[in-house]
């Protein structure tokens, strides 16, 4: 690692999309109990959009071996997240209310996907030489292998799998996965093998913990700070960055919302306000970071692009999508396709698959399962990237929707201030 390297410490607590309340399980649960939750949940999904490829097969054999005695709680819960995998639709899920209490524990490094390898990003102050530090294996299995068995695991199951490729990226990596996968030693050790810039490794032993919002974190940064690098901000829906050097605007969308204070409409007026001052000839919209969102915003955002195609169409025009595009950021880009037939998808295949069903129904929660239960409600209309998939990119459509022009970050690049994809976009335009 290079001297140079700087470290911030930093606040970051640690966001989990399920209420870390733990429900109230004093009470005991009878096989009689576990059976009507999951007749709840065929009656659901044979009355869903669904209902064509419902199978209550596996459903019925759980029931029977619920009221048989032979499977609990939890091992009910694992089962029927099995039987909803073979669906791959990541907007249906079965979460237990008590999900902190389950997976909060983890392990104390937090790690950033460039490309095909996965950085230490975050960690405690006591392993603060590793930052920027390669993760390699764990406990002693190749980190290729450890991410297909921990994300097969997921609470939400991955529709691709590129999308499956940033499980170890999200919210720290679970003490109840690793061990579950049989990854944890003795004395509830991890081992981690991590390597550096030149190439030595290193064996880190480290022990899980629950963060709190109180946790202290060293987090990596570039020894070049760049604003367009701060693109992975999801606190922030939308900013516009500029670089004069590579006559580029970057038009950062991270979350399919609008904002009050500042709108989608600022958003593009401030745009068209860059391209007027003649510095620019590029216009890049980045959604390696979204997961999508209202679809009411998305609604918006394409009436304004729309509205103003005659402008935009004098540049060249690029989208980012990677495994972490998900949902109202799939219906962007089929959108975009469709006004501006001419942009160039940049990136990696999308997480989200081009068929795919969305439009998530409240919460049900399952009482004796302690779980929530959600599930789609209509097929996605994407007619673009049906179109795209079958005529250009000759894919399958329930895989995602795949880049013109692959394109991956790169840590050195990240390190010398630098975009590896944002420097193969301008690679291509010139």
């Amino acid at each position: 690692m290079k001297k140079s390297l700087l470290v911030l410490l930093l606040l970051l607590p640690i966001l989990f999309g399920v209420s870390a309340c733990k429900g109230d399980q004093t009470e005991e649960v009878t096989p009689k109990d576990l059976y009507y939750d999951i007749e709840r949940m065929q009656i659901d999904m044979r009355t869903s959009v669904f209902k064509d490829l419902y199978d209550p097969e596996p459903f019925d054999q759980l029931k029977e071996e619920v009221m048989e005695g032979k499977i609990n709680r939890l091992e009910c819960i694992f089962r029927l997240r099995d039987i909803l995998k073979e669906f791959k639709c990541v907007h249906l899920s079965l979460i237990p209310v008590d999900y902190n209490d389950l997976y909060g524990k983890i392990i104390p490094f937090h790690f950033y996907c460039f490309g095909k390898d996965y950085h230490v990003y975050y960690t405690l102050p006591k392993n603060k030489k590793y930052l920027g530090w390669k993760l390699v294996e764990i406990g002693g299995v190749n980190i290729e292998q450890v991410n297909k068995i921990l994300s097969a695991d997921s609470v939400h199951p991955y529709e691709t799998d590129m999308g499956a490729k940033y499980y170890m990226e999200s919210n720290g990596i679970s003490y109840f996965a690793l061990e579950t996968a049989g990854l944890v030693q003795k004395k509830n050790r991890v081992n981690l093998t991590l390597e550096n810039q030149e190439g030595k490794m290193v064996n880190v032993v480290c022990r899980p913990f629950t963060p709190t919002s109180n946790t202290l974190w060293y987090h990596v940064v570039p020894e070049k700070w760049n604003e367009f690098l701060h693109h992975n901000d999801k606190r922030t829906p939308f900013t516009i960055e500029t670089d004069p050097d590579k006559k580029t605007v970057y038009m950062q969308y991270n979350s399919c919302k609008d904002d009050a204070d500042y709108s989608l409409k600022d958003w593009i007026s401030d745009l068209l306000t860059q391209l007027k001052t003649g510095n620019y000839d590029t216009v890049v919209f980045d959604l390696r970071y979204n997961p999508g969102g209202a679809v009411s915003a998305q609604t918006d955002l394409n009436y304004l692009l729309y509205k103003n195609k005659e402008e935009l169409d004098k540049y060249n025009l690029a989208v980012v999508a990677t495994g972490r595009t998900y949902s109202c950021a799939c219906m962007f880009i089929n959108d975009f396709l469709r006004n501006y037939p001419k942009v160039k998808l940049f990136g990696e295949e999308t997480g989200q698959a081009v068929l795919n069903y969305t439009w998530v129904s409240p919460n049900n929660h399952l009482k004796k399962l302690n779980c929530y239960f959600t599930y789609p409600t209509i097929l996605d209309d994407v007619p673009d990237l049906y179109k795209r998939a079958q005529e250009v990119t000759h894919t399958d459509v329930h895989c995602g929707t795949f880049p013109d022009v692959p394109a991956y970050e790169s840590y050195e690049e990240w390190l010398r201030g630098e975009d590896g994809i944002y420097n193969k976009i301008y690679e291509y335009f010139n």
